[in-house]
């Protein structure tokens, strides 16, 4: 014990001859330098007695430990950040999560089905599984998969999250040198590790009155499709339709209802409540508070 505390003695005193403690610091009853706050010694010894060095004690481990636990909440958020800013998501679905959706007797099967989709997502990933939810308008369509593209990006996909029109819009506004340009459009659809491509089928409603234009559109779907397909990643797709009508109802090609079929491992029927109804007379209610 006299070898260790003249070793102690030679690493831990200052030029007065005496072990130099720090504010916080006191001298415990084993002669080593304590922390006045959690009382745990601040001092190392190896097993075999030849090191000794200061340490940190209890309350600064556990400092140091949080920090960086904080450090990395941080690092995960930015990430996220930057993430959902690339998946295109809109405004108004950023902040929406599975755990905070309205679950009925109408939609509680699908929902399961889904929250399962994100707690497997990295064999969804692996095995290419998609999935093609429809149903009628403000059923919550867009609100499922929206939160089911919140869910992964927080677990770390890359997920890209558009329709049809978005597309269109993107691919028509670089003609005149502005918006990312179609190869642009098709090689970040390629990349994505999710894509959620949500009310297919809206933009070929009264094809009819403008086939040149719609066209245009079904070649542009097609070509997005096909680039999902080929990258062998797994799409995620909304619709009103089911895929059959997608055929009878709107005449969409051929091709492109094979390649939904087959990339569609999983397709959901999402029934029931009208989400926007109950959400217009929220506001209606807000608004005549206020005598408006």
């Amino acid at each position: 014990m006299q070898g260790i505390q003249e070793a102690i003695n030679k690493a831990f005193k200052g030029l007065s001859g005496e072990i130099t403690l720090r504010d916080d610091e006191y001298l415990g009853d084993d002669g080593l330098p304590h922390c006045k706050n959690c009382k745990t010694t601040r001092v190392f010894i190896s097993a075999d007695k030849n090191f000794i060095a200061r340490c940190s004690c209890k309350c600064q481990s556990e400092a140091e430990e949080q920090r960086r636990k904080e450090e990395a909440r941080q690092k995960a958020l930015e990430a996220f950040n930057s993430r959902r800013n690339l998946s295109m998501l809109g405004a108004r679905y950023r902040n929406i999560r599975l755990e905070n959706a309205t679950i009925t007797e109408s939609n509680k099967d699908v929902y399961t089905r889904c929250n399962r989709y994100v707690e497997h997502a990295k064999e969804m990933r692996e095995n290419n599984i998609g999935l093609y939810i429809y149903g009628d308008n403000s059923s919550g369509k867009t609100y499922l998969t929206a939160c089911i593209c919140n869910e992964l990006l927080w677990q770390g996909y890359r997920c890209i999250y558009t329709n049809l029109a978005t597309i269109l819009s993107e691919i028509r506004s670089s003609y005149d040198g502005q918006g990312m340009g179609e190869c642009e459009l098709l090689n970040r659809l390629q990349a994505y590790d999710f894509a959620f491509i949500d009310d297919l089928g809206k933009e070929f409603i009264g094809r009819e009155y403008n086939a040149s234009s719609s066209k245009w559109a079904e070649e542009k779907l097609f070509e997005v499709i096909n680039a999902r397909y080929n990258a062998q990643k797994p799409t995620i797709f909304s619709s009103n339709y089911e895929i059959s009508a997608l055929a009878s109802e709107l005449r969409l090609d051929k091709a492109i209802i094979e390649r939904i079929n087959e990339m569609a491992t999983r397709v959901l029927k999402l029934d029931g409540d009208d989400f926007r109804s109950a959400v217009r007379k929220d506001v209606n209610d807000v608004a005549k508070k206020y005598g408006i």
